[in-house]
């Protein structure tokens, strides 16, 4: 006989205990939970093999327990204890076995404090299978798509069943070993599963502890404390993307405007006709109407494979000095085996804000140190008025880096989710 729909328990045919059915009609085997019997659910029930008596990996989790996902009622059915080692180290998790009569059976895990939800897919492009040779003869970590989304190359791993009970719709056998590439992707795991009967892909997702907990019946804290795990979501700030916006909308119009500043002369106030070495010192008087912006002094010269020193002084309407400043010009120009060439620049400037207005006066004189030619020619031009772009730039920086670290905050949540992965790039 087979299994027939409707049956809510049988007995288990090596030691008589109480089992319960729950799983539908491709259940194809019963593992008993008392005697360890793997039982044919097909052929009467009979006995398959035993596993003998084990220990039950821990798990809040429990058969007959039921909950809902995305609006779909599923009943766990069946319990396998899942171990893994790898260079001295091992790891366990517990795999359940639910089954939904309109959705068949799908997989509810329990590993690191965590609860996840699994199902198998078969829309993958099997031609785009991932082996662990292919990712060990990779350069960069393997990619792969599905459902639009992009996978990076997480792990691979080795999994072995040492625990098992309740309900399956196959026939699993202790030690029985899969081969496992995983892959991220933004909200899942796409897992490349190799085992000795076929090749499947599976999907996993994080659920809410907290939310599954209460909707089975027992305390989060069951499940021991909740490692961090890589598909964790990502947590915006408030209003981030609103926030990213205007920092960045900020920092670039601060920079066009800086740069506006930066090409606005003012109102030139003084232009001087240029002067050789042998007419310096010389002054100037020029008028300042607008005290309240920069005065920029500019000395604009026809060097050539030379340098000179200047010293300049501005003297208020009262006769004290109200700025002096030295400026070095130079200016070297050539050509080698790479081209024509220039170094330094024939002009200087400085600005400074006068402290009030009316006439002032400019002396220009030659500092000690250069070896500027007498034929050098040298003038002055003063621009009053001349708006400065510091705080626009300054501003610029600090938009630009709010941008940074609030964008950022994604940037180093992904990061955080590949911390566990297995790859390492060879120097």
């Amino acid at each position: 006989m087979t299994a027939t729909h409707g049956l809510r328990s049988i007995n288990c045919t090596q030691c008589g205990a109480g089992l319960s059915v729950l799983g539908g009609g491709r259940v194809q085997s019963h593992v008993c939970g008392y005697c360890g019997a793997i039982l044919d659910s097909q052929d009467n029930y009979k006995v398959l093999d035993s596993i003998g008596k084990r220990d039950h990996p821990a798990s809040p989790i429990t058969i007959g327990m039921t909950f809902k996902y995305q609006g779909v009622d599923f009943t766990v059915i069946g319990t396998l204890g899942i171990i893994e080692r790898y260079a001295g180290r091992t790891w366990r998790w517990v795999e359940h076995q639910v089954f939904s009569p309109t959705h068949g059976y799908l997989w509810l895990n329990v590993e690191n404090g965590h609860v996840t939800f699994t199902r198998k897919v078969r829309d993958f492009n099997m031609g785009h299978w991932l082996s662990p040779a292919t990712v060990e003869r990779s350069e960069t970590p393997p990619r792969r798509q599905y459902g639009g989304a992009n996978y990076k190359y997480y792990e691979t791993s080795v999994t072995q069943i040492e625990f098992m009970e309740g309900e399956f719709n196959w026939v699993p056998k202790l030690g029985e070993k899969k081969h496992v590439v995983s892959l991220l992707g933004p909200d899942a795991m796409l897992s490349l599963v190799r085992s000795s009967r076929e090749r499947e892909v599976e999907i996993t997702r994080l659920l809410d502890r907290a939310a599954v907990a209460r909707e089975m019946g027992f305390d989060p804290g069951a499940l021991g404390r909740a490692e961090r795990h890589p598909l964790e979501p990502y947590t915006p700030m408030a209003e981030e993307g609103l926030l990213r916006r205007v920092l960045a909308g900020t920092a670039l119009a601060a920079l066009v405007l800086g740069l506006v500043f930066m090409t606005m002369a003012g109102r030139t106030v003084l232009e001087t006709p240029r002067m050789t070495l042998s007419q310096l010192p010389e002054s100037f008087q020029f008028e300042v109407t607008n005290p309240s912006q920069l005065t920029r002094v500019r000395l604009e010269s026809n060097l050539q494979n030379a340098w000179g020193v200047f010293a300049v002084e501005v003297l208020g309407p009262d006769g004290a000095p109200v700025v002096a400043a030295q400026r070095a010009i130079s200016f070297y120009s050539g050509r080698d085996s790479d081209g024509s060439w220039t170094e330094g620049s024939r002009n200087a400037a400085f600005r400074f804000r006068p402290e009030t207005a009316g006439p002032h006066r400019l002396r220009l004189e030659r500092a000690e140190g250069g070896n500027a030619a007498e034929s050098f020619t040298l003038g002055v031009r003063v621009s009053e008025g001349k708006p400065t772009a510091f705080w626009l730039f300054v501003l610029t920086g600090i938009a630009g880096l709010g941008w940074l670290l609030v964008a950022g905050r994604e940037a180093m949540h992904d990061k955080r989710r590949f911390a566990g992965s297995d790859w390492t790039d060879e120097d």
